[in-house]
């Protein structure tokens, strides 16, 4: 079965994200007065996603028909912060805690018998009006995705109390 998305995911240095995603995390940053987010990254990682299929009506009613999003993530000891554009359209920023989240291998759920694909279900996500729900990081194959999934889970287990932080290690060279 062909899947419904195709994704490439990068580990860098965020100054080399994207520059209107990069606007965004900085913006948001320094308006929620976070301190050096940059300076603290575990991982900071892009995935370029291009859908394959042509989206159901349901999808494109309920806002999600676009054909390409791009995600800029950078997960740090306490916190992660992205930023997501679809389409080419206006990014948006977001923010949270790490110690509210829980995160889950999409391939190992439910929902990839259904709709096939890569990336990390992440559970405790606040949005706006307070509720809480799951938000799902696409991501490609690889050592930078295979480094960027491992970092951001083994963060989240440190934040529960479960381990140590992870360092920053570079990705396995291919």
């Amino acid at each position: 079965m062909k899947p419904e998305w195709e994704r490439s995911t990068r580990v860098c240095p965020s100054i080399d994200l994207q520059t209107d995603l990069l606007q965004a995390l900085r913006e948001l940053v320094e308006a929620r007065e976070l301190g050096p987010v940059e300076a603290q990254a575990l991982v900071c990682f892009e995935t370029a996603s291009r859908r394959t299929k042509k989206a159901g009506l349901l999808m494109r009613m309920g806002g999600a028909g676009h054909k390409t999003m791009m995600q800029a993530v950078v997960v740090t000891p306490t916190r992660i912060v992205w930023a997501q554009r679809a389409d080419g359209g206006v990014p948006s920023a977001h923010t949270q805690l790490l110690s509210r989240l829980d995160v889950a291998d999409y391939e190992k759920g439910p929902g990839a018998q259904v709709i096939p694909d890569r990336g990390l279900e992440v559970h405790g996500i606040e949005a706006m009006g307070g509720t809480v729900g799951t938000l799902f990081f696409g991501l490609g194959e690889g050592p930078d995705a295979d480094h960027a999934r491992h970092v951001f889970k083994e963060a989240v287990r440190a934040s529960h109390g479960e381990g140590p932080a992870p360092g920053a290690r570079a990705p396995a060279a291919g």
